[in-house]
């Protein structure tokens, strides 16, 4: 192992680089080259890790993802075990014939020049004797051989829209170490978790396939493809090398296919924006409409959480649905506009999510998946403006009855469960999509929508590039609102308490003034918004006394705090009973709520 004095860019990351102080560096140089008759190629790759934790590192892993594409595999058999398997999955890995599988095999590995041993428990590599000293750097020699399979779950060949090659987790990837130690998570099809860090990529395979990859063409006046504004003409026999760069981030990802049509659209003080999609299966009306929405996009993420620091982004017609990666989505070509436009919203905003702040995705889903869906629904509501009013002035209504249509079933989990652990895929799906969006959606209820997209604006702003968790985040939103918060995400990420709150009677007082009590019987605590119509409509806000909130809500009379332990709040208005004609709870439904009687009075039979 190599002692390294950090410079340049890696000064940088010594110095403020984990959301702990401190977070591995690496760099990637790979090159292989491709046999699209077998569906093969051969690796070689060396992995500098630049060891930046106060720890000495004593073993490696290594995630080797294409084994999970094999009969009898983990993913397989969760699949066929699970109760709700995914479709796109079902029982295929278990009739994958010998030549339609995916596999890599290591043919030698070595750290810093000597052979080392190794073990393969599936598609975890893990060698378990070395010794990386803090401020050390480790080069790791890797080549292997390894077979695309056929796509089944995000990556491989020919897929259901004919698009030869999906190559995402294709490549010995270094398992990440953090404050918590190592995350060799193995693969059953859930998500990633990623060291950041530099990649230099060389792909050679036939001059007839156009490749789109994260990062940055090096060498595209040897290639053209759509890469360069004058054509480039290849001989049928042709092989190229493509050279790919992409720095600070912490995954690759690469198509082809002989067909792709390749368009571009420069962002105005932004990325260039790629498309890449295939005439004979693709919705060729809807893509050519893709880039003004996707501009549209990126300014729109841009006021919600913050500018995109790369210089590139490309959306490739591939994979199974969509997923994305840094700087790139694999998404399906054939869907109708504004699907496809929510399709694109989703997949390209994880890149602030998993791929800028790069949260561990296997503990904290929610977090990835949820704030995407929160600015998705905030973003297609700009972009297609909701007719149901309700939705367009809460466009996290649709989130919220997914997460009442299993509450009520009572067999939800907590959001805090690891991704791969979940009983059920929807229990997953709704815990990581709309839990997690809700998470966001409630605290427009308590801070306001402002103050929410203030914090998220600073969240991204300090920890971009450092793995956060949610207490970083907890920590910014109070921060902006000056309320405290603690409880509220202990709650929601960590239990299972459901909310039920309802107006119990509202009344006058000795001197004519309504007075409304609010009864809380489920066994979560909330604040609440009251909204009065008399001779004109006043909005009250009641904290909960957990909040510790110093000042008025603007835009609400505040009450005095609902101490959390009584189970009836009495509002104590300034408002004539007799004028009062109308009394609704949580008018624009921000509070996931599992019951919904008695919300309005005078109550209705």
């Amino acid at each position: 192992m190599k002692k390294i004095v950090f410079s340049g860019i890696l000064s940088l990351y010594a110095i403020c680089s984990y959301a702990r102080d401190w977070q591995l560096r690496v760099k990637y140089d790979i090159s292989i080259v491709f046999d699209d008759k077998t569906h093969r190629f051969d690796g070689t790759q060396t992995t500098v890790l630049y060891n930046q934790s106060p720890d000495t590192l004593t073993e490696l892993f290594f995630h080797l993802y294409y084994n999970a594409f094999q009969p009898g595999s983990m993913m397989d058999i969760r699949s066929r075990t699970i109760a709700d398997p995914d479709r796109r999955v079902g029982d295929r890995i278990s009739k994958l014939k010998e030549n339609e599988t995916g596999f890599h095999q290591i043919k030698t590995l070595s750290i810093d020049g000597a052979p080392v041993e190794y073990r393969i428990l599936e598609t975890i590599m893990h060698v378990p004797s070395v010794r990386i000293h803090p401020g050390d750097s480790a080069v790791i020699h890797l080549t292997y051989h390894s077979q695309v399979p056929v796509q089944i779950r995000r990556t491989g060949r020919y897929n259901a829209e004919g698009v030869a090659y999906s190559m995402a987790q294709w490549y010995p990837k270094l398992c990440n170490y953090d404050h918590l130690g190592w995350h060799p998570n193995p693969y059953i099809g859930r998500e990633f978790y990623g060291i950041f860090g530099d990649w230099n990529v060389k792909i050679n395979l036939p001059a007839k396939y156009v490749v789109a990859a994260t990062g940055e063409l090096m060498n595209a006046e040897q290639i053209g493809h759509g890469y360069t504004s004058t054509p480039i003409k290849h001989r049928p026999n042709d092989r190229l090398t493509w050279h790919f760069r992409a720095e600070n981030v912490h995954d690759f990802v690469w198509a082809a296919d002989p067909e792709y049509v390749h368009r571009t659209f420069q962002i105005e003080d932004g990325p260039l924006l790629r498309f890449f999609y295939k005439t004979r299966t693709a919705n060729v009306p809807v893509w050519e409409q893709l880039p003004e929405y996707m501009n549209r996009f990126f300014k729109l993420m841009e006021k919600y959480v913050g500018k995109y620091p790369y210089p590139v982004y490309s959306f490739i017609q591939g994979g199974d649905g969509g997923m994305e990666y840094p700087m790139a989505t694999l998404i399906l070509g054939s869907g109708e506009l504004k699907g496809m436009v929510g399709l694109c919203v989703h997949e390209a905003a994880h890149c602030w999510f998993y791929g800028i702040l790069g949260f561990n995705e296997s503990l904290h889903h929610y977090m990835d998946e949820g704030f995407t869906t929160y600015v998705e629904n905030l973003i297609m509501s700009e972009l297609f403006p909701p007719t149901n009013e309700l939705e367009a002035l809460n466009p996290h209504v649709p989130a919220l009855n997914r997460y009442i249509s299993l509450a009520r079933e009572g067999s939800f989990e907590p959001m805090s469960i690891h991704a791969d652990h979940f009983h059920t895929n929807r229990n997953y799906a709704i815990a990581a999509y709309y839990m997690g969006s809700l998470l966001l959606a409630q605290l427009e209820g308590m801070i306001g929508r402002d103050k929410v997209i203030e914090g998220l604006r600073l969240f991204y702003d300090q920890y971009k590039f450092r793995h956060p968790g949610p207490d970083e985040l907890r920590r910014c939103l109070e921060k902006v609102s000056g309320v405290k918060l603690h409880w509220y995400f202990h709650q929601w990420i960590h239990s299972t308490k459901t909310l039920k709150l309802a107006i119990k009677e509202v009344k006058p007082s000795e001197d004519g003034k309504a007075v409304i009590l609010i009864e809380n019987y489920g066994k979560a605590v909330m604040p609440v918004e009251i909204y009065v119509e008399a001779d004109r409509e006043y909005a009250y806000f009641i904290p909960l006394d957990l909040m510790y909130q110093i000042g008025d809500r603007p835009g609400f009379i505040t009450a005095s705090p609902w101490p959390w332990v009584k189970p009836v709040y009495e509002l104590k208005t300034d408002i004539p009973f007799e004028d009062v004609r109308r009394v609704v709870l949580d008018k624009y439904i921000r509070l996931a709520r599992v019951e919904f009687k008695n919300q309005v009075w005078p109550f209705t039979k």
